[in-house]
């Protein structure tokens, strides 16, 4: 058989009943970093690439994780309003009776008139979502309280800017001051009082931060020619809520590859490791970046390539022209897009996401969040831009 007819083959096998099913089945419980029911996700998944033949192996590394409780907003002059709000990983906690204080708004990216407003002492009001860089930016001009204007919708995020758990060198680095996400309209309001004159708030939030076990669950199926090499294909398991697409669905993607490579491991010429984290979205990548640390020698002496899968399979996700690559595989992925979708690959370089823990091992990766939808204007697709660097 030719590698030709063993790739149709392969995609052949595909089954979209397995992969409902497999979303299905993960998208039941709230996976919550070194959450009971995370653990009930990884013991499912465990289970079938045991059955599948793969030889299996689960890590529970302490790691560094903040899970957001509750947060509120109030406008306390010159008008009384009640806010809805969200708190973020690693925001600070406030007090009981939270914090109050003059409120200012900062235009992100800063234009060089922005760069003389004071936020000294006082809460600041930025439009986009919540990112680290901005965190620390306003924390360095002294801001107490952060307030963003998250979109149409309050989206779940992470503030600190430490990569995996933090050392005493990047301890620093981890946010000092309570952070809050709220919708465009109630940030429109907030902007339309400061126009009128000073404005007046409190806020109160509450999150869970320290030290708790997680699990990193690694399944090997060997290769055949090449026996001590091995492509890594990972994801993340934890999620915010049921998260069924972020990253449901990429888990099911990963165990799909894994039944179907099963049956086919005669010809594998390379090993294939699975490698599922936790603490991705409440440890900014504490799995995969304890897993770099822990096996540097092996991951740099076998790993060939890194491919990585985060929130495929959402609804008119048809462009896979603009994926992550790094130069290294940029031909290699090229090929691939251009036979299975006819697009021709534009690329896009990696940016700080997708479990991109392994540079420093020296291993190229591709590929991450491979599909996504036609752009447009919407406020959600401006954040989201905003957020990633790339065009709405």
């Amino acid at each position: 058989m030719t590698q030709e007819d063993l790739a149709r083959e392969v995609l052949a096998e595909v089954s979209q009943a397995k992969l409902m099913e497999y979303t299905e089945t993960i998208a039941q419980w709230i996976r919550l970093s070194g959450s009971p029911e995370e653990r009930k996700a990884f013991d499912y998944v465990q289970q079938e690439l045991d059955r599948y033949g793969f030889t299996t192996h689960l890590y529970e590394p302490e790691a560094y994780i903040s899970l957001p409780e509750e947060a509120r907003l109030q406008v306390l002059s010159p008008e009384q309003r009640e806010i809805r709000a969200i708190t973020h990983s690693f925001s600070l906690s406030t007090p009981p009776e939270g914090m109050e204080g003059e409120l200012v708004y900062q235009t992100y990216p800063l234009s060089p008139p922005e760069k003389g407003v004071d936020v000294s002492g006082k809460v600041v009001l930025q439009d986009g979502r919540v990112m680290p860089v901005k965190v620390l930016e306003a924390e360095k001009g002294g801001a107490i309280a952060q307030i963003h204007i998250s979109g149409e919708h309050l989206h779940e995020m992470i503030a600190s800017p430490v990569w995996g758990t933090p050392t005493p060198e990047t301890a620093s680095l981890l946010p000092h001051s309570p952070i809050i996400s709220i919708l465009s309209r109630d940030g429109d309001y907030l902007k339309e009082l400061l126009r009128k004159g000073p404005v007046r708030v409190r806020l109160s939030t509450k999150t869970w931060t320290g030290w708790r076990n997680i699990p990193v669950l690694i399944a090997d199926l060997p290769g055949q020619i090449e026996a001590d090499t091995f492509v890594m294909f990972s994801g993340h398991i934890d999620s915010w809520y049921y998260g069924a697409m972020d990253n449901g669905t990429a888990n099911a993607t990963m165990l799909e590859v894994g039944r179907i490579l099963a049956g086919h491991r005669q010809a594998l010429r390379r090993g294939l490791r699975l490698a599922f984290w936790s603490g991705h979205s409440h440890g900014r990548y504490a799995g995969s970046t304890w897993y770099a640390d822990t096996f540097w020698e092996e991951l740099h002496d076998r790993c060939v390539a890194h491919v990585n899968v985060d929130s495929v399979g959402a609804k008119g996700a048809t462009i896979l022209s603009e994926a992550c690559t790094m130069a290294e595989m940029r031909d290699f992925a090229s090929a691939i897009i251009a036979e299975q979708t006819g697009q021709t690959l534009s690329g896009r370089r990696f940016g700080r996401a997708g479990d991109q823990s392994f540079w420093g091992c020296g291993i190229p990766s591709l590929f991450m969040s491979l599909s996504e939808q036609p752009p447009d204007n919407s406020e959600a697709a401006r954040a989201f831009a905003l957020l990633t660097g790339g065009p709405p």
